[in-house]
């Protein structure tokens, strides 16, 4: 049994302009030590899994259908007194925007030294050396001084450091990192991968990735699921998926990395927009963009078709 398995999962959004079906149908599962990515557009259903998950859906939306199991525990209907004690003891996540998720009114020592003293039961002063002792593996350096600073006092890396050790505090058997490097310049960006996947792979995590950018992952996930418009259109282990995309979109993404760009030509890109998801979509939801929709892509969404080695793609390129 995997770590984590969701099946079916539909989780949607209630607003002025009607119904979203933020995530649709997805399935993913997840063992100990792995990484899988899920990798697209903005507003493709990526951070709204992760949410979905958390359970931190907004006020306005809810898991309609499916199944989100983690160590056997279903999570979907869980109390949410259930769900605040697998928060950050069992599942722990990293948001993308760390000036968005620290307290600015807080010590960054009071905000690592809380789910310590509430899920491991230490007293302050003991919640306060582990706290240190995480900020430096972490990388802040000076940890004792650097402890009672607030989060604008930090930089952007070394608040997202900080998120890294929030996150790892309780000693999660999940981290789900949502695009833990945006707003970071190169340099950072790359340190604060390495962070992650060095403490993955000391710790035994399972990492749930969630990235825009498949430059990203290639050397870090085992598995990718590309998504799209709230759906999964392919999922592959790592090195088929740049080696054989399959899907339009997953050659559409592949083609408008930088190291793929001809030198001294505008990077490629994709033309078109995603489509509303508050609007019914018929058909696959990439047919307005692609350069090999069919007739009857306009009309009826292909089922999963596996094409060995777990390669999975929805295109019906691929069904006879």
């Amino acid at each position: 049994m995997s770590l984590l398995e969701i099946t079916n999962l539909n989780t949607v959004i209630l607003t002025r302009q009607g119904r979203v079906n933020a995530v649709n149908r997805i399935n993913l599962s997840l063992d100990k030590g792995k990484t899988v990515a899920l990798v697209g557009e903005s507003g493709s259903g990526k951070s709204m899994t992760a949410r979905s998950i958390m359970g931190l859906i907004p006020a306005q939306g809810r898991i309609s259908s499916g199944s989100i199991r983690l160590n056997g525990t279903e999570l979907v209907g869980l109390p949410e007194k259930e769900l605040q004690r697998l928060r950050g003891n069992t599942v722990a996540m990293i948001f993308q925007e760390p000036m968005t998720s620290l307290n600015p009114v807080l010590r960054i020592g009071e905000q690592l030294i809380e789910p310590l003293v509430l899920h491991r039961k230490l007293d302050r002063y003991s919640a306060r050396i582990r706290a240190v002792e995480l900020l430096q593996k972490v990388g802040i350096a000076s940890p004792e001084q650097r402890i009672d600073d607030y989060p604008h006092q930090l930089s952007g890396g070394q608040r997202q450091r900080v998120m890294i050790a929030m996150a790892l505090a309780c000693e999660p058997e999940l981290l789900i990192a949502d695009e833990p490097t945006t707003a970071l310049d190169v340099t950072v960006q790359s340190q604060i991968l390495q962070l992650i996947d060095e403490l993955r792979i000391e710790k035994g995590l399972a990492l749930l990735l969630i990235t825009h950018d498949l430059g990203i992952v290639s050397q870090r996930a085992d598995l990718i699921h590309v998504m799209y418009a709230g759906m999964i259109l392919e999922t592959a282990v790592t090195a088929d998926l740049f080696d054989s995309p399959l899907h339009p979109y997953t050659r559409g993404l592949l083609a408008s990395l930088p190291e793929n760009s001809v030198p001294g030509q505008p990077l490629k890109t994709i033309p078109g927009h995603p489509p509303r998801l508050s609007s019914e979509i018929i058909g696959c939801p990439f047919k307005d963009r692609c350069e090999e929709a069919k007739d009857i892509c306009k009309l009826k969404m292909p089922e999963v078709r596996d094409l060995g080695r777990g390669h999975l793609v929805r295109c019906w390129n691929y069904i006879q």
